[in-house]
């Protein structure tokens, strides 16, 4: 009589130590191969996630290109400038736009086209460097401020608000007062009217991240202060500041522009969108196109930071991330 035990043993079970059965390799293949496919799976980062959103926001992208248009024009002033911006055809002043002349002569006779392409240069100088000092001595005051705390706090965020109750245009008139008329001049007095801006945006930034739990940690371990503050806190509050610093080229522009149309900026005969206004106010209702092109450059480039500042603000917000 036969061994109930033995009748119920499958059929792989009987089979030797060292055979395979082939039909169990491809199902073996199939459970393992998903492993290597988890690890290459890593998680988008907040510089892609940016990216992809920006990409998305036509409105940034045509504020980019607008932006990109006006820096090869500064870029390569002398070969895409038909004349010299400062050479005069007295006998042709006034001229309307013609195919010689694409948007005229204004009121010496020099060629708005060249002096609108050399003026770029100007215009992105000074807004890029005005906002890029502010941010420099605006994020330093900022950052001491929010991280330290207590009396230094106080005394920074006063000094701050004392410089905030003044118009930011009436403030920088005083101090270009002072200084004396000039591009350098104008671009300090437009960097000193921003830094309390920035400050501020520092400072409440770092107010956040420092409550962390990742400085927690570096504090409980005993990291020292400097290094929290410069490698842990700075490089994860800058981006408030990045986005305010986008827009603020814009306002920096216009002030610029305000200053040089008093007569406190660019010198004559320096081809700047603002002089270029203030020199031709006169001629608005007989050659209005002395003023009218140099306003299209101020509002267009205005246009196309306030777009791209906007894309950046909404494509780096924390809330809109998946």
């Amino acid at each position: 009589m036969s061994n109930p035990a033995a009748q119920i043993i499958p059929p792989e079970e009987s089979q030797p130590p060292g055979s395979s059965d082939p039909a169990l390799t491809p199902s073996t293949s199939r459970v393992s191969s998903p492993a290597p496919l988890r690890q290459s799976q890593a998680p988008n980062s907040l510089l892609q996630d940016a990216l992809r959103r920006l990409k998305r926001d036509k409105l940034a992208i045509a504020g980019l290109v607008i932006i990109v248009l006006f820096v090869i024009a500064a870029v390569f002033a002398p070969l895409l400038a038909p004349y010299d911006p400062t050479a005069q055809k007295i006998l042709l002043r006034r001229q309307p736009p013609s195919r010689l002349h694409w948007m005229g002569l204004d009121e010496v006779g020099r060629d708005i086209f060249s002096r609108l392409i050399y003026g770029a240069r100007i215009s992105l100088q000074i807004g890029l460097l005005s906002v890029t000092l502010a941010i420099v001595i605006g994020s330093m005051l900022g950052a001491i401020a929010g991280f330290v705390g207590g009396w230094l706090d106080d005394l920074i965020m006063r000094l701050m608000d004392i410089l905030l109750a003044f118009p930011g245009l009436l403030l920088a008139i005083a101090v270009v007062s002072i200084l004396g008329p000039g591009l350098m001049n104008m671009m300090y007095a437009i960097a000193f009217v921003s830094i309390p801006a920035y400050a501020r945006i520092m400072r409440a930034s770092v107010l956040s991240v420092k409550e962390q739990e990742f400085v927690v940690a570096a504090r409980a371990v005993g990291v020292p202060t400097m290094r929290i503050l410069w490698r842990e806190i700075l490089p994860n509050s800058f981006t408030p500041v990045l986005v305010a610093g986008t827009l603020g080229i814009a306002t920096a522009i216009l002030d610029a522009a305000g200053l040089s149309f008093l007569g406190l900026g660019a010198r004559p005969p320096t081809p700047e969108w603002g002089s270029m206004l203030g020199e031709g106010r006169g001629s608005v209702f007989t050659a209005p196109h002395i003023v009218i092109f140099p306003g299209l450059a101020i509002m267009l480039n205005v246009l196309g930071f306030n777009l791209l500042g906007d894309g950046l603000r909404d494509a780096l917000d924390p809330r809109l991330r998946m």
